[in-house]
């Protein structure tokens, strides 16, 4: 049994918001702010990642149109440059992409609970007390993931229905912010937008700060954090009604929405209160409403945190095992994650294994670090798969494309060099760790021949790369 095309327009829309929208933007501006000195710098930095993002979900949507497959990245790859690639980034995918991102988020939830609850209660009352034990934040954040799990598991359309209320939430709770923020900021202070402040040495993260090159690429990167996510929609390609109109509209107006509330954001931010006051600070959004509002509103915006969080919960698990289940299909994966339950019409098998990793995740309480490795790995592969659309421009032209980027190759090659001077100043940055991500992308090189070997003396196993011709002929 396949997957099913079930899912609209709008809820593809929303899978990309919800896949966006996370902690990044309620943490990043107070230590960008440190970095640059420069609030005018800040919103640069924010439009320059609008325009990474809004060119990167172009190049994709032609590829999603291409190849309306579940899978996203993985597919794309494979079908450009086989099967090696897109087992790599499937691998990174199940490591640490998904996985990882699911078990961060979910002891977050935990501690903002604890945050609030301390606020409201006092921190002797029997509830803080509860979530203030770290072994009973890993219960419930495990308790959230296996929540979550179940739902996604139960119907594509049941899953998607929950995801939409929880996305349509956080989207509420962030026009909210910006529109009372607008109301009560002190517009005579609009001047704060062009400040520069002044210097401090170093930034709360031990990053030297300034405004020269790499640190303007370093200060990108940390920006493109809070956008991962542009491609969520891909994922879901395959069940998706009509994917060669719906797919470019979701990630293009997905992309759109999000990256303007960002702009937004940051303008409430930075006009909420002094420079002084939001420098280095990683709780700019607690500081912006508490500055705006006062205290009392402020510990229900931590409140109102913790459920946009479980949106982005929710997504990871609804998005991730569409990469486990398309890798399986190339028996790439064990075969039972292929398997679309008969009741339920849900990769079941494959969401089992993306609550299992990440509740493993949970309690051994690494990671966070995992993650600050793996962040430059996850980078590499948006930037193969956009070359890989130049290459099949080139090659290939005769493969019929419902949607086309636009202004072709210039987006493309936007995209592909911005990228790269964000991962060339994250390595220049962040050395050790991004050798790490290196060491740990080659090492699902033997992984994947030694697979393919065990797999070859069972049944024959595709070959290691795609024939265009494949490509031209299921295209057709």
């Amino acid at each position: 049994m396949e997957l099913q095309r079930q899912l609209g327009l709008p809820t593809a829309i929303l899978v990309v918001v919800a896949s966006m929208i996370g902690t990044g933007i309620f943490i990043t501006t107070g230590e960008l702010l440190a970095m640059t000195h420069s609030a005018l710098v800040i919103l640069i930095l924010w439009i320059v990642a609008l325009i990474v993002a809004v060119t990167g979900s172009l190049c994709y949507a032609e590829l999603a149109a291409m190849w309306p497959d579940v899978g996203g990245e993985y597919v794309y790859l494979k079908k450009t440059f086989g099967l090696l690639p897109s087992f790599l980034t499937g691998w990174i995918s199940l490591v640490i992409g998904f996985t990882a991102c699911v078990a961060i988020t979910s002891i977050t939830v935990a501690e903002y609970l604890h945050q609030f609850f301390n606020s409201v209660y006092g921190a002797g009352s029997a509830i803080t007390v509860f979530f203030a034990n770290p072994w009973n934040k890993k219960i419930f954040g495990s308790c959230i993931i296996l929540f979550f799990g179940a739902v996604h598991i139960l119907g594509v359309r049941t899953g998607g229905f929950v995801q939409n209320v929880l996305t349509v939430m956080k989207l509420l709770i962030i026009v909210s912010l910006v529109g009372f923020g607008a109301y009560y900021i002190d517009w005579s202070q609009v001047g704060r937008l062009v400040e520069v402040y002044e210097e401090t040495g170093i930034s709360s993260s031990g990053t030297a700060n300034g405004t020269g090159i790499p640190v303007m690429g370093l200060a990108l990167l940390i920006v493109m954090f809070s956008y991962t996510g542009w491609n969520g929609a891909s994922y879901l390609a395959g069940e998706i009604k009509n994917p060669e109109k719906n797919l470019p509209r979701a990630l293009l107006i997905g992309t759109i929405v999000t990256s303007v509330l960002y702009l937004l954001l940051n303008i409430v931010f930075i006009l909420s209160a002094p420079g002084a006051d939001l420098m280095g600070q990683k709780a700019i959004g607690a500081v912006a409403t508490r500055s705006l509002f006062g205290p009392g509103v402020s510990s229900f915006f931590t409140l109102a945190i913790a459920l946009i969080l479980l949106s982005s919960i929710s997504v990871e698990i609804m998005i991730g095992p569409r990469v486990y289940y398309a890798m399986a299909k190339d028996k790439m994966l064990f075969s039972s994650l292929g398997s679309v339950s008969e009741r339920f019409k849900t990769p079941a098998f494959a969401v089992s294994l993306q609550v299992v990793l990440s509740i493993f995740y949970v309690f051994i309480g690494n990671s966070t670090i995992l993650m600050e490795y793996m962040g430059f790995a996850l980078g590499i592969f948006p930037v193969v798969t956009v070359i890989g659309l130049i290459y099949m421009r080139v090659k290939h032209p005769e493969i019929p494309r419902p949607f086309k980027v636009p202004f072709f190759p210039v987006l493309p090659l936007i995209f592909i060099f911005i990228s790269l001077f964000m991962l060339i100043a994250g390595f220049l940055a962040w050395t050790s760790t991004s050798k790490f991500a290196l060491l740990v992308v080659v090492a699902g090189v033997p992984v994947f021949y030694l697979w393919r070997w065990v797999m070859g003396r069972r049944h024959p196993v595709p070959q290691v790369i795609a024939p265009c011709q494949s490509c031209v002929e299921e295209a057709e």
